[in-house]
């Protein structure tokens, strides 16, 4: 089965080398990283053991990073992932070419250090969620252990992968989040306690925990020693004369609320590390030098100077910890903010970003007179700027919520120092936030208004939350705003009132990249694509719409060119794009050519500014898998072709183009941050 496995994976690497040639006619079409390193939430760490150098990190919504450089700089990698929630990697140490990852679709395997995966069941999955367990993935001589958080441990044998993993039945109630092997047995961590796998049988043990205190979040061995940490009560070690557990609380203030994440010294079983659970604040690290009986904090962590501002000054919610093999005091620690690396055992540690591009992107702008800067809406750290076409990036929240999702940025055209920001918080409703900057994004001031939360419908893919923002380009102290649920608001005043505009507007449901759209031309003419509603028109500056499409199609990003008359592309649910020669009179489909799936959508959609018969269109999945890519057309919008991509095909969020040559665009990822697609040779 491992010669099958490589004869697989390496016809599948030869197609990827082979599809990132352009088609006839065009250069190749490369792929540059262009979003700031650092941010998001990485879930997961893996060190060669042959070669410690080699380091894979795991995130909760862009798949997996690589550095060959002992994390001074990562790559993505993971060709063939259809999932990018990962809650573990696991090396095997006697062939550390060959890796495990589990996602929320199943577990892959890659048989050439992470460049490409297959994925070998869908059975043993650990889904995205809240909290994911650490060290779920475990190799011992014979054999591969998968801990689930719904059905249970799985087995692998080693040498017969044609089996699918076989359940150890037992824990099929329990999340598993660890497992560990402890003088010759398999112990789990579980979300109702410990479990120790004896033969085929699971059997608690649990003595010396409150009945009511069984949540394990984690659980690691070292030599002689069992450790585990219990959610509520911390640290507890194994006493193996009496068969107990014996608690090492923490005995410093403040005292966490929480405990997640267990380190152990793989030759020192005195010095231990626990964290405190992502949920509770302050997030907090402990360690103790003789075995839990004394502790102390641990507060000393360092920003690299050249990583972008977040709203976090330290670390934030640890997800797991890991010993460089080989060594006795270097460590790796993964946070929700960043990766984390120690060369003292855990007294000082410096932040590593480079190439960790772990962004949600909502939206990026090209200032209009300077094409260097870019504005970038990024889920959690806000709008970032950079000035240098993506190498370097700055925080630009000044006036701004500090936990605020940026949505979308408006730049005057008349004046590119005024700017409209649009931002969401997360669980606040009652109120759409917008942010007016008159100094090119150095501070804000709000100029946002309130909505009735209780007029929302009860629909699963409505939430209430702002969308869209348009300026009027000949008049902009005139303002309008999409959002999914409330409708259209305008303001004539530069945000001093602002007013309800949905006559006629029967679906208030918008959501999707340029959803909402101004006339370039004629700004008394709007147009507004809707969930389950297609799109509608206004005429009158949005006092009155009437749909312009039939039926009830959920309509998502739309892009309206400066042609006479305008031309309209909207990208549609399943494989779809509506397309218009004649400002909304008439429409006609367009299918991508892949089979439509009922987890698709055409999400982004884009003219080339300059090549009039350029369109670019951008996919995503409901569900958070791996998305049929991005296609482009050259004549129109007529027919499309696949654009060969060698990175993963994380759903597209925004597209935009860039004038002239070199770049043809920035492409923008739910997980993989900003992407440059230049035509060209790779230097």
């Amino acid at each position: 089965m491992t010669h099958r496995l490589n004869r697989i994976l390496s016809a599948l690497l030869v197609s990827v080398l082979i599809s990132v040639s352009a088609n006839a006619g065009d250069n190749r079409l490369i792929w540059y990283p262009s979003g700031y390193g650092g941010g998001g939430r990485f879930t997961s760490i893996a060190i060669d053991p042959s070669n410690p150098k080699t380091v894979y990190v795991g995130s909760d919504v862009a798949g997996i990073f690589r550095s060959r450089d002992g994390g001074n700089h990562f790559e993505l990698i993971g060709k063939g992932l259809e999932s990018f929630g990962v809650s573990d990697i696991a090396i095997n140490p006697s062939a550390p070419h060959q890796l495990v990852a589990l996602t929320g679709d199943g577990l892959y395997y890659s048989l050439n250090q992470g460049d490409v995966w297959l994925r070998i069941s869908g059975e043993t999955s650990y889904p995205a969620s809240t909290f994911f367990g650490s060290r779920v993935l475990l190799f011992t001589r014979n054999s591969l252990w998968i801990g689930t958080d719904t059905r249970g441990v799985f087995k692998l044998p080693l040498n017969n992968l044609k089996t699918s993993p076989q359940p150890v039945p037992g824990l099929e109630r329990f999340k598993v989040n660890g497992l560990t092997v402890y003088e010759g047995y398999l112990y789990a961590g579980t979300s109702r306690g410990v479990f120790r796998l004896e033969g085929q049988i699971w059997k608690p043990q649990h003595r010396g925990l409150l009945a009511d205190s069984d949540e394990i979040t984690d659980i690691a061995s070292s030599g002689n020693s069992l450790y585990m940490v219990e959610k509520q009560s911390g640290l507890f070690r194994w006493n193996p004369t009496s068969l107990t557990w014996e608690g090492r609380p923490v005995s410093l203030q403040p005292k966490p609320k929480g405990y997640k994440s267990l380190l152990v010294h793989p030759n020192n079983p005195e010095l231990v590390f626990v964290s405190s659970h992502p949920e509770s604040w302050p997030h907090l690290l402990y360690k103790t030098q003789d075995g839990g009986f004394t502790w102390k904090s641990i507060l000393s962590f360092k920003l690299d100077s050249e990583a972008p501002a977040t709203q976090y000054n330290t670390f934030t919610g640890i997800e797991e910890m890991a010993f460089v093999p080989g060594t006795s005091q270097s460590i790796f620690l993964t946070d929700w903010w960043n990766l984390w690396q120690s060369a003292d055992n855990g007294e000082h540690w410096y932040q590593r970003h480079y190439g960790l591009q772990n962004i949600c992107v909502n939206d990026l702008k090209i200032h209009p007179r300077n094409p260097q800067a870019l504005y970038l809406c990024a889920w959690d750290n806000g709008l970032m700027i950079s000035e240098d076409s993506g190498k370097y990036w700055r925080r630009a929240m000044n006036g701004v919520v500090k936990e605020g999702h940026a949505q979308e940025i408006e730049i005057s055209s008349q004046d590119p120092s005024r700017m409209i920001l649009l931002i969401n918080l997360r669980g606040k409703q009652g109120k759409i936030y917008v942010y007016e900057s008159r100094n090119a994004g150095n501070s804000w001031k709000d100029i946002g208004f309130s909505v009735p939360v209780e007029t929302l419908p009860q629909k699963g893919y409505v939430n209430g939350l702002a969308t869209n923002v348009e300026l009027d380009p000949f008049s902009e102290d005139t303002i309008y705003v999409g959002t999914n649920g409330y409708g259209v608001y305008k303001t004539t005043n530069a945000g001093i009132s602002w007013s309800p505009m949905n006559q006629g507007l029967n679906t208030p449901f918008i959501k999707g990249p340029g959803a909402l759209r101004v006339h370039p031309q004629n700004p008394g003419i709007l147009f507004a694509g809707t969930q389950a509603g297609g799109i509608y028109k206004s005429t009158n500056g949005a006092s009155t719409w009437q749909r312009v499409t039939t039926g009830q199609r959920f309509i998502f990003g739309m892009a309206i060119d400066t042609s006479t008359p305008a031309r309209i592309v909207a990208g549609c649910d399943g494989n779809t794009l509506l397309v218009s020669k004649d400002e909304g009179k008439s429409w006609q489909e367009t299918h991508l050519p892949v089979t439509a799936s009922p987890q698709m959508a055409v999400y982004s959609v884009a003219f080339q500014p300059q090549r009039p018969g350029v369109v670019w269109a951008g996919t995503l999945r409901y569900d958070g898998g791996a998305t049929e890519g991005l296609f482009m057309s050259t004549d129109s919008a007529k027919t499309f072709r696949q654009v060969p991509m060698d990175i993963p095909k994380v759903s597209m969020s925004v597209i935009t183009p860039a004038a002239g040559e070199p770049a043809a665009a920035y492409i923008g990822f739910i997980g993989t941050g900003i992407f440059r697609l230049v035509r060209g040779e790779k230097p």
